[in-house]
Order: structure tokens, then C-alpha cells, then sequence
């Protein structure tokens, strides 16, 4: 009876095995055809972008020390940091599950009836309780928290990477901003050269004070505008202020040039790396913890070992025994077979499916994403430079038309509304190409972000 007992447990433990034996096996990203035909004729696949430092793609000085600030002292990377140490803990706690429990009891007693001598007993004991984990239960527990882990490390990389390319989304900003308030500068003086002009025209005879009145208007245009990029390059420095955990303050920066950047990211991507995308990996975290809680779950329904010891010093092994004392030792062994659980178990199988189930099409769904946020990111490239090389020929004939509608004036013959239209053209092309050449910079730093880049 005994060895059909043991040969039915040791078949229905191997049973259990081919369930809570198994191992994750990660996933596959499949990155084929994932850039759209339409976006590929300039690009070429590598795999070394993705690879790059932070400091090894921004190469302004001012924008780095900004960064480091950042990395240093950002709540919300400190919160990531913070969170990959509360992980941490609960693996050191599943990992705990595989040790045995240890526990000490003491007491002592003093008795006396009707007079009697008075009898002293003491004892002092101490307790092993140990869980065999032969259908790796606890083992699917740990391997479940260490993707606890690994999440967590990816949901702080993600962050980091995020706070990166926003830092130097502000920076750009801020230049661009600086910049365009330059243009402004430079076009209300040229309006006020221009109402001289006009007015000593006037004053000949040659125009009338309704294309005066037409020039000022422009020319208080023009200061309003410089006031409303005053009002954003503040608001931008208290933004870029609170993501670096500083109180508002002015930014140190350089001047904006497009130059400070090299294409290799555009022309020579690295689609492989997709798969090394912070939130690819915390997706794939997140399902490789959801397939070991199911192992878990699979586990309860089959039989546990418990092994548990006592020992200790007493002087209470039987009536009348005060003195000496004595050991007292105990071992018990005991196997527990789940029979019913008031449908708890299948309940809880149920809901690990389900979530390990929603955790594969979050992996899913995270890298079509991926893929989609990079097929954007190069569309919004190469818009933005199609449109700054237009700009570019506009701002141009800009300058040509007001160039000659200037000439004409000083010679009489010349129409004075011609130039201030020209004028207001010109600077409102050249505070768009300003913008184009910002949504380049955009551009390169969202896409190196996309790419897995900046860690």
C-alpha cells in the first residue's frame, strides 16, 4: 500500500511538472517591413545608432550639463529609482520562501498547592518549519519577482531616456525662441528705418500718411510679437527649471543652429534595436512576470512537502520532575494534497491566464507602436526638411522684392505698399523656418529616443 502510495505521488508530481517546469521563452520582435516602402528609398539598415550615449549625440556643452542636472536630481527618475528598490525587496522576499523558518519559545513557572513546596519548571524550545519546493513553486514565485525587477529597471530607463530627449526638446526651444526674438528685433528696426523713409517721402510729397500709418501698424505687430516670445522663453525656462528639480531660474544657452547635428541617425537606422526599447523590455518584463505568477497558480493545485523539527531544554518531561532538565526533540514530516478550495484555485488559474493573456497583447501592441512612432518620427524628418529648403528659396525672393522695392522708392517711382508687404512676408518666413528647423532637431532627438538611444 505504501509503495503504490509513493509511486502515485511521484507520477502525479511529474505530471505537475510538465506544467510549473517550464520556462519563459522570450519573444521575437519582428521588425520586417515595419518602416513603410514610401519612407525607405534614403535609408539603410544598421545597428550601432541605438548603441550611442547621450553624450556621445549631443554634442552642445551647455544642453550635457543640463542633462546631468537632470539625471541627478529629477523626482521622477528618482521615483523610477525609488521603485526598482521596492522590487528588490519583494525578491529578496520570494527568494526567502526557499530558506526554512526558524522560531525560539521560552517560558517558566512557579506553582504551589495547599502550601506545598513550591515547583519550578522552565523549558526553552526552538522550531523548524521548512517547505520543500519540488514543484518549484517558490522557484516560479522568484523568477516571477526578478521580471518584477527587470520591469522596473526598463520603467526607469524609459524614463530616463524620456527625460533626455524632453530636456533637450526645452533646450532647442529656448534657442529657437531666442532666435526668433532676434529676427524681431532685427525687423522692428528695419520698420523703423522704413517710417523714416516714408515719412520723408512724405514730407516731399511723394507718399501719403495712410501707407505711414499702414508701416506702424506693422511695426507695432512686430513689438507685440516680440512680446509674446518674451512671455514663452519664460515660461520655457520655469518648464525646463522644474524637469531639472530647480526652482525657476534663467537657462544658459548657446545660439540655434541645426548644424550641432549629424543625420546618422535618419539616413542609417537601426531598426533591429526597436527590440531593445525600454518599454519593449518592460512589455516583455511584464509578460514573463504574468507567465510565472500562472506557473504559481498551476502549483497550488498540486501537493506540497512540509518537513518541520522542534528542540529545546525542559525540566517538565513528566509529573514530579523538577530538577535536572532534560532535551526534548520532535520531527514531523507531512504532505498536503489540495482537494477542495471552495473553487479558489481554479479561480485564481483563471485570472493569471487572463492577465498573462492581456500582457502578450500589451507586448504586442508596445512594439507596433514602436514601429509606428519610428515610421512618424522619419515622416516628420523629412516634411521638415522639404519644407525648411523652400523656406529657405522664399526667404530669398523675400529679400529680392524688398530689396527692389526699396531702390524704387528712393527713385520716386516705386510702390511704398509693395515693401511693407514684402516686409511682413519676409519676417513671417522667417520666423517659420525657424519652426521647420526646430522640428528637425525635434526630429533627430525623438528618433534617436524611438531607437532605444540615449541610456
Amino acid at each position: 500500500m505504501i509503495k503504490k502510495t509513493v509511486l502515485a505521488f511521484a507520477l502525479l508530481i511529474a505530471f505537475a511538472s510538465c506544467a510549473t517546469f517550464k520556462d519563459y521563452k522570450p519573444q521575437r520582435v519582428k521588425t520586417d517591413n515595419i518602416i513603410r516602402k514610401e519612407l525607405q528609398d534614403s535609408l539603410s539598415v544598421g545597428d550601432t545608432t541605438a548603441m550611442l550615449h547621450w553624450q556621445d549625440f549631443y554634442k552642445d556643452s551647455c544642453l550635457e550639463a543640463l542633462i546631468s542636472e537632470g539625471l541627478e536630481r529629477n523626482s521622477e527618475l528618482e521615483l523610477a529609482r525609488l521603485r526598482i528598490d521596492e522590487a528588490v525587496a519583494a525578491l529578496r522576499g520570494a527568494r526567502g520562501l526557499l530558506l526554512p523558518s526558524v522560531s525560539v519559545a521560552g517560558d517558566g513557572n512557579i506553582s504551589s498547592f495547599d502550601g506545598t513546596k513550591s515547583v519550578k519548571t522552565y523549558s526553552l524550545s526552538s522550531t523548524v518549519n521548512w517547505e520543500a519546493d519540488i514543484l518549484r513553486k517558490q522557484g516560479n514565485a522568484i523568477k516571477g519577482a526578478l521580471a518584477a525587477v527587470d520591469e522596473r529597471k526598463a520603467y526607469r530607463q524609459l524614463v530616463q531616456t524620456r527625460l533626455i530627449a524632453t530636456i533637450a526638446q526645452n533646450y532647442y526651444t529656448l534657442e529657437m525662441l531666442d532666435a526668433k526674438k532676434k529676427v524681431t528685433e532685427e525687423t522692428i528696426e528695419s520698420w523703423q528705418k522704413q517710417i523714416a523713409i516714408l515719412q520723408a517721402l512724405m514730407t516731399a510729397g511723394d507718399t501719403d500718411r495712410g501707407i505711414i500709418a499702414q508701416a506702424e501698424a506693422s511695426r507695432y505687430e512686430a513689438e507685440t510679437m516680440l512680446r509674446m516670445i518674451d512671455k514663452q522663453i519664460f515660461e520655457s525656462e520655469g518648464s525646463l527649471s522644474t524637469l531639472l528639480g530647480r526652482t525657476p531660474t534663467p537657462v544658459k544657452r548657446g545660439n540655434f543652429t541645426i548644424h550641432d547635428f549629424s543625420d546618422q541617425v535618419v539616413r542609417r537606422i537601426p531598426i533591429a534595436a526597436l527590440a531593445t526599447r525600454p518599454d519593449v523590455r518592460q512589455a516583455e518584463a511584464a509578460l514573463r512576470s504574468a507567465f510565472y505568477q500562472t506557473n504559481v497558480a498551476r502549483a497550488a493545485f498540486y501537493p506540497s512537502l512540509r518537513l518541520s523539527g522542534s528542540a529545546g531544554w525542559t525540566n517538565n518531561g513528566s509529573v514530579g520532575i523538577v530538577n535536572p532538565g532534560s532535551i526534548l526533540m520532535q520531527a514531523v514530516a507531512s504532505i498536503a494534497q489540495p482537494v477542495f478550495a471552495n473553487g479558489q484555485n481554479r479561480a485564481n488559474l483563471a485570472i493569471a491566464k487572463s492577465q498573462q493573456q492581456q500582457a502578450l497583447v500589451s507586448f504586442c501592441q508596445t512594439v507596433l507602436d514602436a514601429g509606428n512612432e519610428v515610421n512618424n518620427t522619419l515622416n516628420a524628418y523629412q516634411t521638415a526638411t522639404q519644407v525648411t529648403g523652400l523656406q529657405e528659396l522664399q526667404i530669398r525672393k523675400l529679400r529680392e522684392t524688398i530689396y527692389a522695392a526699396d531702390a524704387q522708392m528712393q527713385y520716386g517711382d516705386g510702390n511704398a505698399l509693395q515693401g511693407i508687404i514684402a516686409r511682413q512676408s519676409f519676417l513671417a518666413a522667417q520666423l517659420q523656418k525657424l519652426s521647420s528647423e526646430y522640428e528637425q532637431i525635434e526630429s533627430y532627438i525623438v528618433l534617436f529616443r524611438v531607437l532605444g538611444g540615449g541610456i
